[in-house]
């Protein structure tokens, strides 16, 4: 810690510098349409961090000397510069509103090349640094989320470090694993950029689809996420640290029954942890074996006030402290950044760290330009992987968590050797003695050389790192009881060591020619990459020692997953675009790209895709619509492109071969082949996109519109289909397969009241997508992709597919009369998909003076969800539906009973038992535990009050300064029938699927303090 203070103290004595010869100049600033004084108008001097503010009457004093520049900024208005001329004589300033102008945006587009957003022929959406991190976001792609209209984020789980899925527009590959956008920042494509600092970001630029993104190729066929990263500002250098503190409470739990406790059959059992006992009563009973000193731990056998499974978890507590340094002269600019973020999970230990530093920079020589980046980051976590929340979610509603946190202590309860049940493990002890470690180690670089050969010819050469070193290490700690082998635990370890490195590689040429009223714009290029992957995974299953995790003290040999492996991917790319434009409304663009890659076969492993796209501003182009009022910029836009898709994996399309000890017989050393079919033929699949939209500028900019359709086509899917075993293989790779994506996308937002001092801006999106299955391979209708979740031509994609009963015509449920159980229906049912299809993410943002309320609103709609946590609740008799007869027989509601073959009669006699073999039936009917994933959240909340200039200027040190409050998943409304989870979570890379695996979900609440120097 003291290195950081030492090393900020130096930053600021480097801002330390005199201003010689300075006199205090006076003025006044006014809005130039009414001439009405403007209070709250930031005043600066340029390159320099002293600024003012001006008072009620528009007036403000600043030191300053003749020739210097003064700055004035105020929201709503564009900024003006001065340059005074004389110290005596009063300013007067008029500041004339502003609103953005939508032809004048200019885009970070594919190849990280910067561009008039009028020229573009497909949608992009631009997210600034302020909108990024209004929820102070760890990880920058949360930043995003219901932010962009076609882009879904979801979580996996609220682990100290979750694993996010990012999809843009639907899914267009069967292969679940290959449907992310491309990553890009500052122009060079990375594998992810989630250890990222979200402060870092300058903006992020969304190019939705393949049309945008056509230059990248297959991984472009997904869209880009185009990260920009903060650089240095010409001017006396300024240095900002800020701390983020949020703290998290878990919530959503799946409701419980609190009604009965541990038992069999209405029967006490002080060593059964089901919930099948009779009902509770408000006595003191024993549970467990005896304990060493002859005693019985006792519990109160009443249903607890508040929800006992909450004594689990902890408050989360997550600090984020950052530190920058910027600056920069008229040939070099710098920004240097520092952070620390730690996060203290909600499961006890779980604990992350994450401290990264990034160094952005420019120099230019003549016509030389160059850039230069280097971010290192250090990430470590420490987690529990699943288990005891599942537990938890099992056992009796008066089971007292608190009383099994110190489970070491000899003849506790809590012990493994002395507690109640054999058919569960402690939570706590699960906690503590299984443990998943993770160090990573993350390098991202690049190197960019540009040269303007002519005016109208220059060169670009950028080069590219990323690289990661992965280590893991996965324990369990050996736990032995003599007299119980059913509560021994084996200890295990497993060692991981991955490493990656990827190289990437630019040739980029551009040629910009105008001819009188036509202006042409040529850009040829050429890309080359390498992918190098080493792991290595040594592991033992039977260690000797409760707390030596080496695999050398081990019984018996390695673990089948020790092993090594290596992997190279290459590819070499040639591409182009050629724009030209008429009196710059008119634009027509032309592109194409040809991919050579290594994964695929010598004959087919070059492919060539093309693609065109043109806008027209029609707002400038017909004469009539000038200088409407209503109407400040219109816009029209189409785009065709068909792109190559490559989904494989390296050396797919080999037979390898696996090594088998004691194959065929005794200790020989034996291998097999792979029982996949390593079909050379593969072809990449290819996605035809066509996009059509409208951009609007309404009411002087005040508000803006645009509104887009887009249907992308893609055949021949690579994926794993099912042969016959009498091939020798049980499945081939094979390109069949066809998904299409119907989607309407529509952006809208404004400022619905801007005065001098208070701006309210309003937006919203909305995101409607029809994902298709059409064709499968060889006749298939329908395609299993993860237990209940189907690829079923004719339907969306995924389709949600469960057991449910069996039903008489009138959807009455058909009881067999000599059991009383439901019939269950011999087809499984068609419930829906389990993507919400409808998207809309709202914003708010009010402004008032040094005032700011920012609000995100999530609304998903049309999903559906199934979770595998219901069933087991079902079985231990904690589900609330277990309680709902109170387990007594009981008439099935709306049952009916088949008299005869078709001829149903409502159920009036034949009863169902309603204990606990009736009850886990009902949970193994799936369409008992799926819901509709229909929900509302308040996303992100924040209030930041920025301190006035003229409270700062009192003193010489803090030039700027800000506090706020920040909260996130601030409430949630969800259907009606889903108590399940939240809709958000996925698993195992499929939508709408709640898992036991996943860490419950969270809202967080806290402040953030910022400062500049």
């Amino acid at each position: 810690m003291h290195r950081l203070i030492l090393l900020l103290a130096f930053l600021l004595s480097l801002t330390a510098t005199g201003h010689a010869q300075e006199t205090a100049v006076n003025g006044k600033v006014l809005e130039q349409a009414t001439g009405t004084p403007l209070a709250g108008v930031t005043v600066v001097l340029k390159n320099t961090t002293q600024a003012t503010s001006t008072d009620t009457d528009g007036n403000f004093t600043l030191p300053a000397a003749p020739g210097q520049i003064l700055v004035f900024t105020y929201i709503g208005y564009k900024t003006q510069q001065v340059a005074v001329t004389s110290a005596t004589t009063p300013l007067q300033i008029a500041l004339e509103l502003d609103n953005t102008q939508l032809s004048e945006i200019v885009v970070t587009g594919a190849l990280g090349i910067k561009r008039p957003a009028r020229e573009l022929g497909a949608s992009a959406q631009i997210v600034s640094n302020e909108s990024l991190n209004q929820g102070k976001p760890v990880n920058p792609l949360l930043g995003l989320n219901s932010k962009v209209a076609g882009l879904r984020v979801n979580m996996y789980d609220s682990k100290v470090d979750p694993q996010l899925q990012v999809v843009l527009r639907g899914t267009r590959s069967l292969n679940r694993a290959k449907n992310a956008p491309i990553y890009v920042v500052d122009g060079v494509p990375i594998p992810s950029i989630g250890r990222l600092n979200p402060n870092d970001i300058e903006s992020i630029t969304v190019l939705k689809g393949a049309n945008a993104s056509a230059l990248y190729g297959s991984e472009g066929v997904n869209g880009a996420i185009m990260v920009t990263t903060k650089s240095g500002e010409r001017g006396r250098g300024l240095v900002r640290v800020s701390n983020t503190t949020t703290f998290s409470k878990v919530f959503l739990l799946p409701k419980a029954q609190t009604r009965f406790g541990q038992g069999n059959a209405g029967v006490f059992d002080p060593l059964q942890w089901e919930s099948w006992g009779p009902a509770f009563d408000g006595s003191m009973k024993d549970v467990g074996p005896a304990l060493p000193d002859g005693s019985r731990h006792q519990v109160l056998y009443a249903a607890p006030d508040q929800d006992n499974r909450l004594d689990l978890f902890q408050t989360g507590v997550n600090v984020q402290n950052d530190v920058s340094f910027s600056g920069g002269d008229e040939r070099t600019t710098y920004f240097f950044s520092l952070q620390d973020a730690t996060i203290k999970g909600i499961i006890p230990e779980d604990e992350s760290r994450r401290t990264g530093g990034r160094f952005n920079g420019s120099r230019t020589f003549g016509k030389l330009r160059s850039s230069y980046a280097l971010n290192y980051v250090y990430f470590k976590k420490n987690t529990t992987p699943d288990g005891p929340w599942i537990t938890a979610y099992q056992l009796p509603a008066n089971f007292d968590f608190n009383s099994m946190r110190h489970w070491k202590e000899t003849g506790s309860a809590a012990n493994p050797l002395y507690f109640f049940t054999d058919g569960q493990k402690n939570p706590f002890f699960q906690i503590d003695n299984i443990r998943e470690q993770n160090e990573q180690q993350t390098i991202n670089g690049k190197l960019e050389l540009g040269y303007d050969v002519t005016p109208w010819f220059s060169a670009l050469y950028r080069f590219g790192l990323y690289s990661t070193i992965d280590e893991t290490r996965a324990t369990t700690g050996r736990f032995e009881v003599p007299a119980s082998a059913a509560r021994n635990v084996n200890g295990s370890v497993s060692d991981n060591n991955t490493s990656f490195r990827r190289l990437n590689s630019d040739v980029i040429l551009n040629f910009k020619k105008d001819f009188g009223k036509i202006s042409t714009r040529l850009l040829l290029g050429q890309n080359t990459r390498a992918d190098y992957t080493k792991s290595v995974t040594v592991g033992a299953s039977n260690l000797l020692f409760p707390d030596l995790f080496n695999p050398g003290s081990r019984i018996g040999e390695l673990s089948a997953a020790s092993g090594t492996g290596i992997t190279e991917q290459r590819s070499v790319s040639a591409y182009g675009e050629f724009t030209a434009g008429y009196q710059n409304f008119l634009f027509l663009t032309f592109t194409g790209r040809n991919d050579w890659v290594s994964v695929l076969s010598p004959d087919n492993r070059s492919y060539f895709f093309p693609g065109v796209s043109g806008s027209f501003i029609f707002s400038e182009a017909i004469p009539a619509l000038q200088d409407k009022r209503g109407l400040s910029f219109g816009k029209v836009y189409a785009s065709w492109n068909k792109t190559g898709n490559v989904t494989l994996n390296p050396y797919q399309l080999n037979n390898a071969y696996t090594q088998i000890n004691g194959f065929p017989f005794g200790n020989t050393v034996g291998f097999t082949p792979s029982l996949r079919y390593p079909n050379a033929d593969i072809q990449p699949e290819f996605v035809t996109s066509y996009e059509a939209g409208v951009q609007l500028g309404l009411f002087n900019n005040r508000m803006n519109v645009e509104a887009n359709y887009v249907y992308s086509d893609s055949k021949g899917q690579i994926f794993n289909a099912t042969t016959s075993r009498a091939t020798g293989y049980n499945d081939a790779v094979v390109n069949a397969g066809r998904l299409t994506n119907s989607i309407i996308e529509v952006s809208l937002g404004g400022d619905v009241v801007l005065t001098p001092t208070f701006k309210w801006n309003l937006g919203a999106n909305f995101t409607y997508i029809d994902n298709q299955v059409k064709e499968l391979y060889q006749g298939l209708e329908s395609f299993n992709i993860f237990r209940q979740s189907y690829a079923n031509i004719g339907q969306s994609y995924p389709s949600l597919l469960v057991s449910d009963y069996k039903r008489d015509p009138q959807g009455r449920i058909i009881i067999d009369a000599a059991t009383g159980n439901p019939v269950i229906a011999t087809e499984n049912t068609y419930l829906g998909t389990m993507v919400p299809p409808y998207q809309v993410g709202l914003n708010s943002m009010v402004q008032f003076k040094g005032l700011s309320i920012g609000a995100q609103f999530d609304w998903r709609m049309g999903g559906w969800l199934y979770s595998e946590i219901i069933p087991r609740m079902y079985t231990a008799g904690t589900h609330p539906r277990t309680v709902e007869f109170n387990r007594q027989p009981f008439l099935y509601p709306n049952s009916v009973i088949e008299t005869a073959p078709g001829v149903f009669e409502p159920n009036n006699s034949v009863y169902s038992k309603g204990d606990r073999a009736f009850w886990e039936r009902e949970g193994s009917i799936q369409s008992n535990t799926a819901a509709k994933s229909d929900y509302f959240k308040l996303r992100e909340l924040s209030i930041s009050y920025t301190l006035p200039m003229s409270l700062l200027s009192r003193q010489n040190f803090i030039k700027e300064a800000s506090l706020g409050f920040v909260a996130n998943n601030v409430f949630i409304l969800r259907h009606k029938d889903n108590d399940h989870g939240d809709p958000e979570y996925l698993y195992n890379q499929t939508d709408g699927y709640v898992s036991f695996r996943q860490v419950p979900p969270y809202r967080t609440f806290g402040f953030n303090v910022s400062l500049g120097f």
